[in-house]
């Protein structure tokens, strides 16, 4: 058996999803970054996985009410960062003001925002920097027409990623991340065109995707090619770096000289507030309700959202942590046994047998995959997020649209 499919292995093994009915307030030993998901969208693009909701300005005053009754029930009141995302979470500026109001004297970090191509005129973007947002991610996905209506992308042409990267670059936002995302199954040139486009406006930071095939998605029935996308990616770093850009994490590329970096995903620990959000806190990864009705009616009795669970002992949760650390492009094996303690003898053997394969190279106390290292690094990640976060979410959504019909026939 390979290492790859020893990982893998043992993920199988080591997280196990369980079904709850709630849970208690989530213990940090460290201020964890906070995810708060604004789930509602005007339009719905075919490709977009994430928990949606037909946007209705009816259901906003509650929504904010109920994220300021889910965070008090999580006693939390520092925060490493703050990431806001959707949904269209760009789309209500009202709705952001009431957030960002309640929430920004809760961190020194930076407060984030995704923002839509066609939300992002001077005016919009300029109010958005007024209610205290200073990170920005850009959803551009493509500049290309045809690429843009294979997904189903909506409310978005090329004009519109054009104007909107034109605007948002120039708008003095402290870091402006641009997502692309490429279907293997498109001409190669369509991306690295994509790439090389974004790169002239200058953004700090370019993350490249590739395209996800979830359950309730328009490319359910097609299928990943790990091989031919880590090409592509290859072919995309050395776009890259011959413009003044570096590969910084797995999926992402950024300034040469840039310390910074967008990211809700790979951060030590998190909490997620909002249906659907995740938490980890280094012993437990949870994601709440993707009902809105149940997410209601959990704060209304005074529960968090939680429906479902990964407990974690001390090894599943360093294995964990340790993927995301070299997912974001370095593990620090000191600051592991900072918050975990010791490392355990079976994590140093997984970690010594990457090293000795090629995959990982290490200095000290710091390990950083290898060329080679990224692309089984790839290939785990796709596995981890069909084999867990796609069934997760399918579970929820489904839960989610029985619980609404539920809902209907008592009325």
């Amino acid at each position: 058996m390979g290492l790859t499919e020893r990982v893998m292995e043992l993920g199988k093994r080591l997280f196990r999803i369980e079904e709850v009915d709630g849970r208690g307030p989530m213990a940090f030993d460290t201020p964890p970054g906070l995810y708060i998901h604004v789930p509602f969208c005007p339009d719905f693009c075919g490709f977009c996985p994430y928990n949606k909701i037909k946007y209705d300005s009816k259901l906003t005053g509650n929504y904010l009410i109920a994220l300021k009754r889910e965070a008090d029930l999580e006693r939390i009141g520092y925060f490493s960062s703050i990431y806001i995302g959707g949904g269209t979470p760009s789309y209500d500026l009202e709705l952001l003001n009431g957030i960002v109001s309640h929430f920004r004297e809760m961190t020194s970090g930076e407060i984030a925002l995704e923002v839509h191509p066609a939300d992002a005129s001077s005016k919009r973007l300029e109010k958005i920097r007024e209610i205290g947002v200073n990170f920005v991610s850009l959803g551009i996905q493509s500049f290309d027409d045809y690429t843009l209506n294979s997904m189903g992308r909506k409310r978005q042409d090329s004009g519109v990623s054009l104007n909107s990267i034109a605007e948002t670059t120039s708008a003095g936002f402290d870091f402006v991340d641009v997502d692309l995302i490429f279907d293997y199954q498109l001409e190669r040139r369509r991306i690295v065109e994509d790439l090389k486009t974004a790169i002239s406006y200058g953004p700090e930071q370019v993350s490249v995707y590739p395209m996800m095939r979830f359950t309730d998605t328009a490319y359910k029935s097609t299928k990943n090619d790990p091989e031919k996308e880590l090409d592509i990616l290859e072919e995309l770093e050395n776009t890259a770096l011959s413009n003044g850009y570096i590969r910084d994490s797995l999926w992402t590329f950024k300034k040469v000289d840039e310390g910074r970096k967008y990211s809700s995903v790979s951060r030590e620990f998190f909490m997620g507030i909002g249906t659907s959000a995740s938490s980890f806190n280094g012993k437990e990864f949870r994601t709440n309700t993707f009902s809105l009705e149940e997410y209601f009616s959990f704060l209304d009795t005074g529960k968090l959202p939680v429906r479902k669970t990964i407990k974690m002992k001390k090894f599943s949760a360093i294995l964990y942590y340790s993927f995301w650390a070299l997912y974001g492009g370095q593990l620090d094996l000191s600051r592991v046994e900072e918050l975990f303690g010791r490392l355990p003898l079976r994590m140093g053997c997984l970690l010594n047998s990457a090293t000795a394969r090629g995959y990982l190279q290490r200095e000290k106390e710091i390990i950083k995959p290898t060329m080679s290292g990224v692309r089984k690094l790839h290939i785990i990640e796709e596995w981890l997020t069909y084999n867990f976060i796609d069934q997760i979410w399918t579970d929820l959504r489904r839960e989610a649209r029985d619980h609404s019909v539920s809902s209907e026939s008592l009325l």
